[in-house]
């Protein structure tokens, strides 16, 4: 063989090595990278079955209260929620008083008891299958790869909490407490002078702490406490403050005062039928009357004529014109007791019968004479007609006053308008000039 050609032949067979190495080398890599893509796929379809096998089952950081609800199925939430909420359904209430034991189940009182999640939803008692749908499908809606970090712990769940909340009804638990007033609260019964001038019996009451009741009743029905409501409660007895032998120390007049009208004309049956709905009036202390409820209250029987009143700068004929005269005449009595009225307000235009000034026109729900009892001891206004004359008078305690006298007056600043002041003395002296209240009247049209 040449020299030539078994260069040529070496050349060759070193060709043919190379091609076959390189050949070996790709195929080695291609089959290494079949063989990858199928392990690759192979795992791909195992993380999708194993985010398909939870499909239907919730991921973790689900709370019920304190019961964890990762893993469950939509059944076994509904069954969770259904449970937990049961425990508040079934509580109840129970309430001693004196022996006599009340029961109230969470039904009986109206409580609210519903489902309120981290983000803020509510939910009502038979929203469960609802709401367990919301937990199985959280996070879901993301891709497999985020789903199977979720299931393997690479990634955390998202958040949901639930808890169970409970509110109160007002309306039921108002109605319990009046349920419970009614059968153990005794209003106390004060020693008072009727409208006969007779003094009625005291008696003693009974009371509740209603108010404590009530509170703790609240908290109790607000709260996610899982125990029942257990307490017991005594009526206390309640001593009259007033008795037979206070009311018999209200025999002294302490003030009056008296003004004139015609007693044979239809104005003057008026004052006559308002004095005697006034008169026999016992305020305890603090205690107020309304001119204008009392006198306008007909039960009596009795009725009004029409007589002359005022009427947007006019005289007119009203039923019931005059008796603006018995709250004027009732007015310059209390202030002379050293009352100063919680209201009072006086007529459109000058009256006779008072200095100007030192009026009090009453009309029905519209002008009234309010008179509180600001003493510490009880009073009664007597009211009362002797021929032409009207008299309001003061009763109390004798040393009611305890030294003091009191003197309204009157300072005309012209025809239609005057300043009324209360001069306060003490054992006689002078102590202060009280300014009561600067009036304008107008002149008739």
């Amino acid at each position: 063989m040449k020299k030539s050609q078994k260069i040529l032949l070496t050349v060759f067979i070193a060709i043919f090595c190379i091609v076959g190495v390189v050949g070996g080398i790709y195929g080695y890599n291609y089959y290494i990278d079949q063989k990858e893509a199928k392990e690759a796929a192979a795992e791909i379809k195992r993380r999708e079955g194993i985010v398909e096998s939870y499909r239907d089952i919730a991921y973790g950081n689900k709370m019920l209260n304190n019961v964890d609800l990762s893993g469950m199925t939509v059944t076994e939430i509904i069954n969770a929620l259904k449970a937990e909420s049961k425990v508040y359904k079934k509580r109840k209430a129970v309430i001693s008083v004196d022996n006599n034991t009340y029961n109230y189940s969470m039904k009986k009182l109206g409580e609210n008891i519903f489902y309120k999640t981290s983000d803020g939803s509510k939910f009502k008692l038979g929203d469960e299958e609802k709401l367990a749908k919301i937990i199985v499908d959280m996070d879901k809606s993301q891709d497999m790869q985020k789903q199977y970090d979720i299931i393997s712990g690479n990634s955390d769940a998202s958040e949901y909490s639930v808890t169970i909340k409970c509110r109160y009804s007002k309306e039921k638990l108002d109605k319990l407490i009046s349920k419970l007033d009614k059968n153990h609260v005794k209003a106390v019964i004060n020693s008072r002078i009727d409208k006969g001038g007779n003094i009625t019996e005291a008696k003693s009451g009974r009371s509740l702490e209603l108010t404590k009741i009530k509170k703790k009743l609240k908290k109790y029905l607000n709260s996610g406490s899982r125990r029942n409501y257990k307490a017991e409660y005594t009526t206390s007895n309640v001593k009259p403050e007033w008795k037979r032998n206070d009311l018999q120390k209200v025999n002294t007049v302490i003030s009056e005062f008296t003004t004139t009208f015609v007693s044979s004309s239809d104005r003057g049956h008026n004052i006559q039928v308002g004095a005697s709905r006034i008169n026999n009036t016992c305020l305890l202390p603090g205690e107020r009357v309304s001119f204008d409820h009392v006198i306008h209250d007909s039960s009596d029987g009795q009725g009004f004529l029409a007589a002359g009143s005022y009427l947007n700068g006019e005289v007119v004929q009203t039923e019931g014109g005059g008796i603006c005269q018995v709250s004027t005449t009732a007015y310059n009595a209390v202030l002379r007791a050293g009352i100063l009225p919680v209201a009072r307000l006086p007529h459109s235009m000058p009256v006779h019968y008072v200095p100007l000034g030192l009026d009090a026109a009453i009309s029905a729900g519209y002008k009234d004479l309010v008179i509180e009892n600001t003493f510490d001891v009880p009073i009664l206004i007597k009211a009362f007609t002797y021929g032409n004359e009207l008299t309001f008078q003061i009763v109390s305690y004798k040393d009611a006053l305890k030294g003091y006298s009191y003197v309204p007056r009157a300072v005309k600043l012209s025809e239609l308008k005057a300043e009324a002041y209360l001069d306060i003395y003490k054992d006689g002296e002078l102590k202060e000039s009280k300014l009561l209240h600067t009036d304008t009247y107008r002149e008739e049209s």
